[in-house]
């Protein structure tokens, strides 16, 4: 009886904050609207529990999506997901990750040839509108903590990702302007043709703190990427293969499976996740990346997989797709916001506020 009282107490007590916190914010009721809802939840604490509530609905959608691609969640128990969003310590309402893809930039002056390259000037744009934006870099074990805890990382942040095997580009582009404003860049290195030297030049980048290597294949030609068609043992030789060199030569085992050339099928998809890869990226941009919301086409929706099949933008597009991820970011907010109550209603009625331990946050009850 006395448990059941103060489960009652608590739902009241965090169902006031919640209408108070709303109204507050938007300033649509007064006061005197909640009066009569608080005195129907005093007198009839348990009447919403008895009847029960339907699973809140998590579906976002805004108009810079492009057509055939769909807000996709990856957590399906709503408890769940409920304790990560609403949870103490964890990431802001609203928090957004665009992953950019960069191949080359030119020097000064010089005249893009291949269509994934951008300027030095260009460059130089990108990185002034994301400063301009309050964009901060992070890292891919900050992404993963992110996507599957909400786990606080800067409420608007990016991830650099250079693909190939693109030293000087990091060296001459990256590294003043990581130096300057403390950031980080992920590099998606080709591993099975890097030479001795390529290593230790990446052991230095490495101690210093500004980089990120994770796997990109081993070979990564024509010859082997990922299709239906590709043999099993070559599949198998791209995905698995750098995880022991790059652990041999930097000390950490790599997170992230960049998809070389962006193919990859259900075969791959598993294989990566069997192999200790916690996220994978493509080559597609769709959008950026929110806790329990990823945009994605088809194609990455039929993997079953979300986290697998990341998307990214091009630096080709890298301006404009920070201003859109930063409009997304204020959208999903409001969507948050907006559906809050309903939300907290469901889990203090229908999770009791808990859910099952887990080994990075222990579950516990909101205060």
């Amino acid at each position: 009886m006395e448990m059941n009282q103060r489960k009652r107490r608590d739902r009241k007590e965090i169902i006031i904050q919640a209408f108070s916190s709303q109204f507050a914010r938007t300033a649509r009721l007064s006061f005197l609207l909640m009066l009569p809802l608080l005195f129907l939840l005093s007198i009839t604490p348990s009447l919403v529990s008895a009847q029960g509530i339907e699973p809140p609905d998590h579906h976002f959608t805004t108009r810079f999506l492009r057509t055939g691609v769909e807000g996709t969640s990856y957590i399906n128990n709503s408890c769940q997901y409920l304790h990560y969003q609403w949870g103490p310590g964890r990431a802001e309402p609203g928090t957004v990750v665009l992953p950019i893809m960069f191949h080359s930039i030119t020097k000064p002056g010089r005249t893009p040839q291949e269509n994934t390259a951008i300027t030095a000037e260009y460059w130089a744009e990108i990185v002034r509108n994301a400063k301009n934006l309050g964009f901060e870099t992070i890292t891919t074990d900050e992404l993963i903590q992110f996507l599957k805890y909400n786990a606080p990382i800067p409420p608007r942040s990016m991830i650099f990702i250079v693909d190939d095997r693109r030293l000087g580009v990091v060296e001459d582009h990256f590294m003043p302007v990581l130096e300057e404003n403390d950031w980080t860049v992920t590099l998606a290195y080709i591993t099975g043709v890097a030479t001795d030297a390529e290593w230790e030049h990446l052991a230095k980048l490495d101690a210093t703190g500004r980089i990120d290597v994770q796997a990109h294949g081993f070979l990564h030609n024509g010859s082997t990427y990922i299709t239906e068609f590709t043999p099993g043992d070559v599949i198998e030789q791209e995905i698995k293969a750098p995880i022991h060199l790059i652990q041999e030569h930097l000390g950490s085992r790599p997170l992230a499976f960049i998809w070389p050339g962006g193919n990859f099928t259900s075969r791959a998809v598993n294989l990566a996740v069997d192999s200790g890869y916690q996220v994978g990226f493509t080559a597609y941009s769709r959008g950026p990346l929110m806790f329990n919301w990823i945009p994605l086409g088809e194609a990455e929706r039929a993997m079953l997989n979300p986290l697998m099949v990341l998307p990214r933008a091009w630096s080709t597009a890298a301006y404009v797709n920070l201003e859109e991820a930063a409009a997304i970011s204020g959208q999903y907010m409001d969507f948050l916001e907006n559906n809050k109550i309903t939300e907290l209603l469901y889990y203090y009625n229908e999770c009791s506020g808990i859910v099952p331990d887990d080994p990075n946050f222990p579950s516990h009850k909101m205060e």
